[in-house]
């Protein structure tokens, strides 16, 4: 997942880094009476974590996230963001050495933002995003120990996910700066008390779902959080 993250975040920035000297010239290019819109990509990084009061020594960790983008102007200063992009998100967790505790969850998600942006100035340099985050996860990855491989890859885990986003973004000449959180709106656990399932990948896994311990069968609440930080192309 590490390579996978990587791989992302590399593309991303190719492809930012041949349209980052027009960032802006789209907008000033504009005919007159036309709708002022642009195409660009989206790279970063955030602070991820999961509110999950079930599972032991919860943490957030570090994980990237890129998307392409589409802009079109509503107003003098109102615009619509729309994206397609993926993340990895996801939590550490120092639960006691057991020998089949759990160390990390991952959740790697294709996402679909749909933000409203409102310019605090009519030279639309500070701006504030709003809006929806659809995200649908491709595929969840349990770390046992310190393996580095995940020992299990289907979890009761809701594949949907709506969040909601509030963030803020320097509109440069070259580029976009945004700083933003995002706050999983809906429970993704789905049926942790029921499931079993002998594990996937791992060196250092147990057998089956069901030897892990602590034990995951009373996990009731799972819902993402995340800080996140991006560079508009």
């Amino acid at each position: 997942m590490k390579r996978n993250s990587a791989f992302i975040l590399l593309f991303f920035l190719f492809i930012g880094s041949l349209s980052a000297q027009q960032y802006r010239k789209d907008e000033n290019d504009e005919k007159p009476g036309s709708i002022p819109q642009k195409v660009g990509v989206r790279i970063g990084m955030g602070r991820y974590w999961l509110n999950a009061p079930e599972m032991t020594g919860g943490d957030g960790q570090f994980g990237v996230q890129g998307a392409i983008y589409y802009r079109f102007g509503l107003h003098k200063r109102l615009d619509l963001n729309l994206e397609l992009g993926a993340c990895y998100r996801g939590s550490k967790f120092s639960g006691i050495d057991t020998g089949n505790y759990y160390s990390r969850l991952g959740l790697f998600y294709m996402e679909l933002p749909i933000l409203a942006i409102i310019s605090i100035d009519e030279q639309k340099k500070h701006n504030i995003l709003v809006g929806p985050d659809f995200s649908y996860l491709v595929k969840p990855s349990l770390f046992i120990r310190r393996d580095y491989y995940p020992a299990f890859t289907t979890l009761p885990i809701k594949k949907w996910e709506i969040a909601a986003t509030l963030g803020y973004m320097y509109s440069g000449k070259y580029v976009g700066i945004y700083i933003g959180y995002k706050h999983g709106l809906n429970n993704l656990a789905d049926g942790f008390d029921t499931f079993d399932i002998n594990r996937d990948f791992g060196n250092e896994a147990p057998n089956k779902y069901s030897d892990i311990r602590p034990s995951l069968k009373d996990v009731k609440t799972l819902m993402n959080r995340s800080i996140e930080f991006s560079l508009y192309f």
